[in-house]
């Protein structure tokens, strides 16, 4: 079933079981973008291990349509890089026999396979058509190539009349051989990118709008006056630092003055600068920084005050050249390495190629092209480990170059220019060919993970490539080609032909652990099935997870289905993985691996390992903790890399680590000996954070709305939960506690801890109050409804009766300006839809914590009833029926707290302050007094039952997310902040980070790579780091820092790592001595109390 017959596009964000399902997707692509995607049909020519790859990750992102052409039969080798197959398929057609399995990875897809011949009408009914089959020849590929091209579209004019238009299908070809791989891109001669990088707009505060002329001298040598306008601006809270992009396009909002001037000027521009834009940017060398000009704004009143600037993502059309002009004149300059300026060429992956004709990538080029020449020539592709073979290639490479040459010689003045160099690399064109006709698993990987990248790009999304990419993983190779390397007949044929038969007897005994199943972990998972990791008796994976799989995980992580949702990851994953290659060795654990779990993952397990992978990371670009969310996670995750860092120095293990962020991706390789250590690299920023004084009062993003929302819910139904259930137990007990850890504190630090104190049984009372004999839904709406007035009421009039709207700062300077958003508080209103949502799902959540409803079924099961859970207390007739009942609580005074020392001197200085209604200056005393009161309510208190509250973002039907919608929105609307979706609330507030198939698939190729590295004793030169993006195509690769290194005070240099690693072993080695003699001793007595044996043993017992 297609996504069509479930939904109309328009209405995807409707459908709360998609936006579930595609959660972390949409994170990345946004929603327009997913409403492209979802529409997609794509074909694919060849179901190759690339071919597989990226039909598998566009399955999962959820395209339309994907068909599958394929109708060679299966070989035991195709066992090696195709996860769906088994031996029992050998001989069958493979896109016949894959299409069915592949539709189980997504039900909403349309799947199927592809039968005859591919003509014309054939390619033109889908929207892009992916080559992976090598067999195709060249003039094949030129012709489907230029047939997708004319593809057009008939529209009707406003008139009615019909009118054809270019509407061409994409194409796609992929090729990958042994270590190397290329892929070309062709979107037809108009194509359109809406958004370059994918990332969100930048946004920064109005400091200060000044209208400026200057003198210039005109083109004609003339002076005249030139008006500009000059914006200086800060970051806000929780944003990364830093300036607009040069020559980006911006709107100003919420400025205070700047209003037309006349009526000509409305008409023209509009009422105000805020209705005008959007406004070019530029600067001048002697401008100020975090400044940007704009035009002519002379039209406008002057600025007052407030107001912010945000980036406007810039369409512009870009345009492909065809298959046939490209394969010879793939670059308009001499490197042939794409630029801003110059469109045509390669993605760069060496720095070389920046200043050299002959860099890897053109070179990979001209390999790719004689490759072409063989199969065109000798009707296949050269066999593999052939030198003869090998060395026609180079011959052929070498007419091709010369031609080519003689070609830009004869013709000088041609517009675009054909590619020669002045020096072949023979001996790479020799790898390329040596191993073109085979499939390196890992690479298949990373190339899948590109092409699927490639079909997202077709919503607008993200920069398509231009127009090849060309990679290799070449240090990878054996430094000469191994004598081992004759096929054996087995599913890993391909790998031997490569790395020879002693290096797979390597892999299979590989003892390895894998700490994280989730999105990366499946694909490690089916890299190993697939590259025999593990398979021999001798060899074992270790993997653990203590996560269960949501419904969420689905659309990446690809050994999970529907009825696994529930399950532990590792688990499944492994049992999916055994389908895959019956002969893994795997043993699947749900523990954490931490201090307190050292009894499981103790040193004779961390001993008996070869590999440790690690799959805790975010991306690390430096960038990836752009809120208090995501760095809050990352500070997480980054304790728990350190701590297996620290185990894999401490036992001499090598440590792969890898992570992703959207279409971002890392790949760190850590060698004992050879490479720093992650904990080398020093600790991780925060960065990014939120001051606790912008989340508590002075919001200016929707961000802060956000998270402060995220904080209230624990502060509502967590921690006073907990509270209230420690006080009904025993409630003497309870209060005891609390004075007692009072009494622990001296000084200003007991003042702090009372004053929370105080705070918290003042919550206690509050809610103990209410609570009468027993909680029914009455009381619970009650309770919403004075948390309704008390958050976006009182709090709000608490902040401009201590600070209004005239108040000053310490220097005298207008307190709220710059990031400082005058608030406004809220009144109940009836007919506000949002209004009624925190209601009903602030009344529901106190009906949750007091066991007013009934235990909530797991969120799998939502789909399974009827009606919604609880559904009598969604509607809003129900509601206002209680709340009509109830009059507006009266507003007292309270203190405003959370503030910075500049803020408090602000406070006191302000003619309003003074001590807040209903707080006692004598904080001891109110103290007091709040215990006797609460002493005297638990008397009086019925049966109540108490459970706090364990956030949950994944359960659409739970009311915490709409708690949190709505919380945040009403919040935004005090400060005049745009409210924000559902979906971006349950992001952030979640801590969801954005990941996608493509981008996870391709990395832990790549990982792979440097596994194969590692097992060759590879030096630190031929390792790689990686750090890339496959949204903007940035491929950046590099050499690992090498070991941390430090001298003692005789400058002897010493090994961090080594004297752990010594230190370790010696304590091992004493350890087990001391077991020994007591061993020996118990023996000893043992043997003592036989009346016979020679005296030869009784002389060696007691030595």
């Amino acid at each position: 079933m297609g996504l069509e017959d479930v939904l109309p596009a328009t209405d995807f964000e409707e459908n709360r079981h998609l936006m579930d399902l595609y959660s972390r997707q949409i994170g990345a692509y946004g929603l327009e973008a997913m409403t492209k995607l979802v529409q997609l049909k794509v074909l694919f020519v060849g179901v190759t291990g690339v071919g597989i790859e990226a039909a598998k990750n566009i399955t999962l992102a959820g395209a339309h349509t994907v068909a599958l052409w394929d109708e060679n039969p299966i070989e035991l080798r195709d066992l090696g890089v195709n996860f769906f197959l088994n031996e029992k398929d050998i001989g069958s057609p493979k896109a016949k026999t894959i299409a069915p399995r592949l539709a189980e990875l997504n039900p909403l897809v349309r799947v199927h396979s592809v039968n005859g011949s591919l003509h014309a009408e054939t390619l033109r009914s889908y929207d892009a058509v992916i080559v992976s089959d090598k067999t195709i020849s060249k003039k094949t590929l030129i012709e489907w190539n230029e047939l997708c091209r004319s593809r057009t579209k008939t529209v009707h004019t406003d008139r009615g009349e019909p009118q054809t238009l270019p509407n061409p299908t994409s194409f796609i070809y992929c090729f990958t051989g042994g270590v190397f791989g290329s892929v070309f891109v062709d979107h037809g001669n108009t194509f359109i990118v809406r958004d370059n990088d994918g990332k969100d707009p930048l946004v920064k505060i109005i400091q200060s709008i000044e209208q400026k002329s200057e003198e210039i001298i005109s083109d004609k040598g003339e002076k005249i006056n030139h008006h500009y306008t000059l914006i200086r601006f800060i970051t806000p809270d929780g944003q990364p630092p830093g300036s607009l992009p040069e020559n980006c396009l911006i709107n100003i909002h919420d400025v205070d003055g700047m209003i037309a001037r006349s009526s000509e000027i409305a008409a023209r521009h509009g009422t105000s600068i805020t209705t005008t834009g959007p406004w070019r940017t530029y600067s001048s060398p002697s401008d100020p920084v975090n400044s940007v000009r704009i035009g002519d704004t002379s039209g406008f009143t002057p600025y007052i005050g407030r107001g912010y600037i945000k980036q406007v993502k810039e369409p512009h059309t870009i345009s492909f050249r065809p298959f046939a002009e490209c394969i010879t004149q793939p670059s308009n300059v001499p490197t042939g390495v794409v630029s801003d300026t110059k469109d045509y060429g390669f993605v760069m992956i060496d720095l070389m190629s920046t200043f050299s004709p002959g860099g890897v990538e053109v070179q990979i080029h001209f390999a790719l092209q004689s490759v072409m020449a063989f199969q065109q020539k000798y009707g296949r592709l050269p066999t593999v480990n052939n030198d003869a073979d090998c060395e026609k290639c180079v011959s052929l490479a070498e007419n091709i170059n010369n031609t080519l040459r003689t070609y830009a010689e004869l013709t000088p003045g041609a517009a675009m220019r054909v590619m020669f160099v002045d020096n072949l690399n023979k001996e790479l064109i020799r790898k390329f060919a040596r191993h073109a006709a085979i499939e390196l698993q890992p690479l298949c990987a990373f190339f899948g993970g590109v092409v699927a990248q490639e079909l997202v790009k077709l919503s607008g999304r993200y920069t398509p490539i231009r127009q090849f990419f060309n990679y290799h993983v070449m240090e990878a190779l054996p430094d000469s080609v191994p004598d081992d390397t004759q096929p054996l007949n087995c599913r890993y044929d391909d790998q031997i032909s490569v790395f020879g038969q002693s290096m797979q007897c390597k892999l299979e005994s590989l003892r390895v652990f894998m700490v994280g199943c989730g999105a990366l972990g499946c694909e490690f998972m089916k890299n190993f099935a697939l590259m025999g990791v593990s398979c021999h008796p001798s060899g074992r994976l270790h993997v653990t997870d203590n996560d269960r799989i949501e419904l969420s995980n689905l659309s990446r992580q690809f050994l999970f289905r529907e009825d696994n949702v529930g399950q532990p990851k590792s688990a499944a994953a492994a049992k999916r993985a055994k389908i895959m290659n019956p002969d893994l060795n795997v043993v699947a654990r749900q523990d954490l691996v931490a201090p307190e779990t050292e009894h499981i993952f103790d040193g004779v397990f961390w001993e008996g390992l070869d590999l440790v992978l690690a799959i805790l990371c975010l991306c690390n670009d430096g960038q990836s903790c752009m809120n208090v969310s995501y760095s809050v996670y990352h500070l997480k995750m980054d304790e728990a890399r350190l701590y297996v860092d620290n185990k894999c120095v401490l036992f001499e293990k090598p440590l792969l680590e890898s992570g992703t962020m959207g279409t971002g991706a890392n790949v760190d390789v850590i060698v004992p000996h050879i490479t720093a250590s992650y904990s080398d690299g020093g600790n991780a920023d925060a960065g990014g954070g939120i001051p606790m004084c912008t989340l508590r009062n002075f919001p200016h993003l929707i961000d802060h709305c956000i998270e402060w929302a995220r904080a209230k819910f624990n502060d509502l139904f967590v921690s006073p939960a907990t509270q209230l259930q420690q006080f009904l137990e025993d409630p003497e007990t309870f209060l005891t506690s609390i004075e007692r850890n009072l009494n622990q504190h001296v000084g200003g630090e007991r003042t702090a801890a009372l004053e929370r104190a105080v705070d918290t049984l003042r919550t206690l009372k509050a809610i103990t109050m209410e609570l009468g004999d027993k909680p029914n839904i009455e009381i619970c709406v009650l309770l919403a409804w004075k948390t309704f007035h008390t958050f976006f009421r009182d709090a709000i009039h608490d902040l401009i009766n201590t600070f209004p709207a005239d108040a000053k700062t310490k220097t005298g300077e207008p307190f709220w300006t710059g990031q400082k958003k005058f608030p406004s508080p809220i009144e109940f209103d009836k007919s506000n839809t949002m209004h009624n949502e925190f209601l009903i799902s602030t009344a529901n959540l106190y009906a949750c914590v007091f066991k007013v409803h009934p235990q909530k079924y797991p969120s799998e099961e939502n789909k399974l009833h009827t009606t919604r859970w609880m559904s009598e207390y969604r509607n809003e007739n129900w509601l206002h029926s209680v709340v009509a009942r109830l009059n507006p609580p009266e507003y007292i005074r309270h203190r405003v707290g959370d503030l910075d020392d500049n803020q408090d001197i602000a406070a006191a200085n302000s003619n309003e302050i003074g001590s807040a209604i209903g707080e006692s200056d004598d904080v001891e005393e109110e103290f007091e007094q709040l215990k006797n009161d609460l002493l005297q309510t638990s008397e009086t208190l019925g049966i109540v039952k108490v459970e706090p509250l364990d956030f949950e973002k994944d359960d659409d039907d739970n009311f915490h997310i709409d708690f949190i919608t709505s919380a945040a929105n009403l919040r935004a609307s005090n400060y005049r902040i745009q409210a924000a979706s559902r979906h971006k609330c349950k992001m952030i507030a979640g801590r969801i980070v954005p990941a996608i198939a493509t981008s996870t698939a391709s990395v832990t190729g790549l990982v792979m790579m440097e596994l194969f590295k590692i097992l060759q004793n590879k030096a630190l030169s031929s390792l790689r780091n990686a750090n890339y993006d496959l949204g903007s195509n940035t491929f950046f690769t590099f050499e690992p820092p090498s070991v941390h290194k430090k001298r003692s005070s005789t400058k002897k240099i010493l090994n961090q790592s080594e004297y752990e690693s010594a230190v370790h072993h010696y304590n091992r080695a004493l350890n087990e001595s001391e077991s020994k003699v007591e061993e020996l001793k118990l023996l000893k007595q043992q043997l003592e109390k036989f009346p016979f044996g020679n005296s030869d043993i009784k002389e060696r017992v007691e030595q």
